[in-house]
């Protein structure tokens, strides 16, 4: 299984509209999300995070996506990469998709990077520091948006 990102262009905007129902989908486990009328997840933010939009492939299948951005909303720091959304759909987890994208995004975009999770979030409060393993990272607990999040920080080469 060859794993990949490859870059998401405006026109496929929908296609990751539609992953990110089942991302929220599957967050609802430990977070509420509201239900609009028409049946989907609200998320207002896609506008905002679509400036490194990425396709997580497993050989020619999509496996998920990552939304990348340069500067970190919880501490307002520029130039920092952030991961603002990242997602893998449950058929490729646990067979380490999610650890290599992981690697791909870093490595297309070296420097400072924030990573911020939910203490709410369980399932990402485990995936993400078994997919940083081996780096040199300092995690602090911060105040955003009324809730309490995990921020790691870290440099990528």
């Amino acid at each position: 299984m060859t794993v990949s990102i490859r870059r998401a262009s405006d026109e496929d905007k929908t296609a990751i509209a539609n992953l990110i129902q089942l991302y929220l989908h599957d967050m609802t486990e430990f977070m509420p999300f509201p239900v609009e009328l028409d049946g989907r997840f609200e998320y207002g933010f896609l506008d905002r995070f679509w400036r490194h939009p990425y396709y997580i492939m497993s050989g020619e299948e999509i496996a998920g996506f990552a939304l990348v951005i340069d500067e970190c909303p919880l501490t307002g720091r520029k130039p920092c990469w952030f991961m603002a959304e990242f997602f893998v759909l449950r058929a490729y987890r646990g067979r380490g998709v999610g650890r290599t994208a992981l690697d791909l995004a870093l490595e297309a975009h070296p420097g400072a990077w924030h990573i911020a999770v939910p203490h709410a979030n369980v399932a990402a409060q485990k995936f993400w520091p078994r997919a940083l393993g081996g780096r040199l990272v300092t995690s602090r607990d911060i105040a955003f948006d009324g809730d309490t999040w995990t921020l790691t920080a870290f440099q990528s080469q």
